[in-house]
């Protein structure tokens, strides 16, 4: 069941044959964050492509929840320095212009 981006933590889990339980300890480390609507646990569309990854890197490659965590910091770090890279190249073309 859908609701405005919101997918039904029980219909996730049917199909990709997770537990809840993982989703749970996923949430429990901060990797993930579900909403609650009328009794019934939610994850958002954005939500949802974090939890695939997760979901994919525990099943295929066997990594533990203290492993994603480790994993999902790297991540987060390489996507920081991406965008500064990016905003000091921009920063550069913008110098070299006056060269």
């Amino acid at each position: 069941m859908m609701r405005n981006n919101l997918i039904a933590l029980n219909d996730i889990c049917v199909y990709h044959h997770v537990e809840i339980d993982f989703i749970q300890s996923l949430e429990d480390f901060g990797l993930i964050k579900t909403t609650t609507q009328k009794k019934t646990i939610f994850l958002s569309m954005d939500e949802l492509l974090k939890l695939e990854r997760y979901v994919r890197l525990a099943k295929d490659l066997n990594i533990n929840l203290e492993g994603l965590h480790a994993i999902s910091q790297l991540l987060n770090q390489v996507e920081t320095m991406q965008n500064e890279i990016s905003t000091l190249r921009s920063e550069l073309n913008h110098y070299k212009q006056f060269n």
